[in-house]
Order: structure tokens, then C-alpha cells, then sequence
């Protein structure tokens, strides 16, 4: 879910495109392996393969991440005027964000009316518009829905919550970050967006810690439950980086501990564990302890093995298969005769792999690097009117084609 040339998050996933020779000295192929280790875990659990259940954590991982990449790149960004600097990011994001997101929603709408005939869902067009303002969470805290609930076909959009809960959080985390580069001292900047940021942890971690056994819907999808992962990231950057070159063969162990507890976590949570609360601090702890050792480590480590090229384009195409994977996954699942023959999910999978490789190289790429919408931010306004637009058309007529009112 990145741009390879920035390690951006975007999805959990993709926020600044830097120059290219700033981006090259930035870069980390090994967040881009551990992008991939973390949607696959996500869609391993939405398959429901066996002891993988608890691959949700892979959502955590990419909040991580993303905390990690997105204040790493603020916090580079030149000290201008803020509008001016809010303005490229807001910008930045919409080019990378919501144009895949806006063609996964509306062939989700119309696949689901095509494919599922007496079966479809007329909800899943409120679910669509909700999406696409990114507002998913809040959605499915309303009508309090589940991933995890038995016998209930989720919505097909579901996901969608992840991606809601990081946009929330960009709203306003860079007017934050960029308020400090303009009031406070060039000395004193890091030591108090730290202090915000301990603050802001603590203060989300309690209340996720609290929440998750009295309300554990409103916890899992509220950004105010999981705001405390995505602030560890941008912790883990703010340490000097100094400091983990100085001891390559000791990072190399915490990275192969850290390997070893997202294993764990895996394996050991369920659909009937009390998450996030006090357990997210399993898959996020672990990620942290990653990122931070990954910027230096021994010679055929943790971080090398993370960097291998296969992983490093899953990472790269991360976002566009964490947005298809789920309709190619749950669809079928909702059909009237769902398909039963060997192999029906590895097909599923193959075909989100297809979608996501050519919405990165087709549609992601090409917006992402067009020259006239770097410099027109106009032309990025109507971008993000014209995806708003397509999304809910395609809402009306698919809810005009089901006679839906």
C-alpha cells in the first residue's frame, strides 16, 4: 500500500511523493517487505485458513507503519507557511488515496448487484457513500457491525474502516506537525512533537485498554482507540537514528524477537479475543521494534530478509490488494450457489493479486506521477469531486437497477 520510491503508508497504506533523489535516500525496502508481510496476514485471515485467524493484526502493522513513514516525512518537510505546506499534502494524498479507492467501491457496487442477485444487500450502498467520504468506522460503529459476528454476511466494504481511521488522523496530524515547524524553535521541534505524540499514546492506549471490554465495536473502529498505534510510528522516528547504528548485531536479535511475537500473535488471537485493548500491543510492539532495527542490522538479517525483491512489489502494490482482496474474497461467499470446488479461493486471490497489479501500474502510477496535477491544485480539487461523483452514481443506478429507494 506505497509509493516505492517514499515508503508511504497508505491503508493501513501512502502520503508524500519526495524528489526523487530525496526519496532514494529514504528509502527502506525492508518497510516495503514488511508491508507485505502484513497484507498478507490480512488476507490469509480474511481467507480463513486455518491458525491464521489472527492475521488481522496486519492492520495494526500498517497503522505502525504508516505513524513511522508519514511523520518521518513531515517532520523533512521544509519550514514554510503551513497553508502552503498543508495544502501539497492534502494534495499528495488525494492524487495517491482516492482514485483506487474510488474504482474498488464502485465495481464493489456493481459486482455485488451483477453477482449476487436475491442476496444482495441494499445496505451496501450507504456503506459505499460512508466509504467513500472515509468515514467507514464510523459507519460500522452506527450500525454495530462486525467482522467477527457468526452467521452475519459482513459488508462488502468493510475494510474500508482502516483506511478511514488513517485519513481521520492525517486530518489533522500534519496541521500538528507543521504548526510546530513555524512556532517553535529549530532545537526544540523534535523534543515537542515527541511530547505530543507520549501524550497522544498514552491517552489512546488507555482508552483503548478501557473501551475494548465494555463497547469492543465502537473500540476496534474508532480512531480514537487506535490513534496510539499510529503515534508509536512516528515515535520510533523521532528517536535519533544514531542511536541504532551503534549496535547492529544486538538490533539483529530484537528483530528476530520481534519476528518471532508477530508470530505469536497470529497463532494465538481469534475472533473471541479482547482487541485491541491491551493485546495490539503484541503485533504494534513488535512492528516498532522492526522499523526501528531495520536501520541497522547485520548482513543476511531480518531486515535483508524483508527486502527480498518478491516482497518488496507486494509491498509496492499493497494498497490496491488490500482494497480488492475483500470483495474478491467475500462476494463469493454472499452468492446465492457460493462456489465449493478446490481451488475456488486460491482463484479469488489470484484475481485480487491481477487487480491490484494493474491498478498500481495503470491507475496508482500514472495519477500519482502526473507532472500537470503536481502543479495544478486545482486540477486536484475537480480529481477528488469527480471520484466523490463516480461513487455515488454508481450507488444511484445500481440502487435504481435493484429498485432500492
Amino acid at each position: 500500500m506505497v509509493d516505492a520510491n517514499s515508503n508511504e503508508p497508505s491503508g493501513g497504506a501512502d502520503v508524500l511523493s519526495l524528489h526523487d533523489t530525496t526519496a532514494k535516500r529514504f528509502f527502506r525496502p525492508d518497510i516495503q517487505g514488511l508491508r507485505a508481510v502484513a497484507v498478507v496476514l490480512v488476507i490469509l485471515a480474511h481467507a480463513r485458513v486455518p491458525g491464521l485467524e489472527g492475521g488481522y493484526v496486519g492492520v495494526d502493522v500498517f497503522f505502525v507503519i504508516s505513524g513511522f513513514v508519514i511523520t518521518g516525512l513531515l517532520k523533512r518537510q521544509p519550514p514554510r507557511d503551513v497553508r502552503r505546506n498543508l495544502g501539497q499534502f492534502y494534495a499528495r494524498r488525494i492524487r495517491r488515496i482516492v482514485p483506487a479507492a474510488t474504482v474498488v467501491l464502485a465495481t464493489t457496487a456493481v459486482a455485488a448487484y451483477a453477482l449476487l442477485g436475491t442476496n444482495f444487500d441494499a445496505a451496501l450502498l450507504g456503506d459505499v457513500r460512508w466509504a467513500a467520504l472515509f468515514s467507514a468506522n464510523f459507519r460500522l460503529i452506527h450500525t454495530s457491525a462486525n467482522y467477527f459476528i457468526p452467521g452475519i454476511a459482513p459488508s462488502l466494504v468493510t475494510h474500508y474502516w482502516s483506511l478511514a481511521v488513517e485519513e481521520q488522523f492525517y486530518l489533522f496530524f500534519p496541521l500538528v506537525v507543521f504548526s510546530l515547524t513555524w512556532l517553535a524553535p529549530l532545537r526544540h521541534r523534535v523534543s515537542a512533537l515527541g511530547t505530543i505524540l507520549v501524550a497522544g499514546i498514552v491517552a489512546s492506549a488507555w482508552w483503548s485498554w478501557h473501551l475494548t471490554p465494555i463497547n469492543p465495536i465502537s473500540a476496534y473502529y474508532s480512531p480514537l482507540t487506535r490513534f496510539w498505534e499510529i503515534g508509536l510510528g512516528g515515535l520510533v522516528v523521532l528517536a535519533p537514528s544514531a542511536w541504532a547504528r551503534r549496535t547492529p548485531r544486538l538490533n539483529t536479535a530484537l528483530a528476530i524477537a520481534a519476528l518471532v511475537v508477530l508470530g505469536l500473535a497470529v497463532a494465538r488471537l481469534n475472533a473471541t479475543s479482547v482487541y485491541p485493548g491491551v493485546l495490539a500491543w503484541w503485533p504494534c510492539g513488535a512492528t516498532a521494534v522492526l522499523l526501528w532495527t531495520g536501520q541497522a542490522s547485520v548482513r543476511n538479517g531480518p531486515a535483508t530478509w524483508l527486502a527480498w525483491r518478491p516482497c518488496r512489489y507486494i509491498g509496492d502494490i499493497s494498497y490496491g490488494l488490500y482494497l480488492w482482496h475483500y470483495a474478491w474474497l467475500m462476494l463469493p461467499l454472499q452468492m446465492v450457489h457460493p462456489p465449493t470446488w478446490a481451488g475456488a479461493r486460491v482463484l479469488e486471490v489470484a484475481g485480487a493479486f491481477a487487480c491490484a497489479a494493474l491498478s498500481y501500474h495503470l491507475l496508482e502510477n500514472p495519477i500519482r506521477r502526473s507532472a500537470r496535477l503536481d502543479r495544478d491544485a486545482m486540477s486536484v480539487a475537480l480529481l477528488l469531486l469527480l471520484c466523490l461523483a463516480v461513487s455515488v452514481d454508481a450507488t444511484i443506478i445500481v440502487g435504481h437497477l435493484a429498485h432500492v429507494r
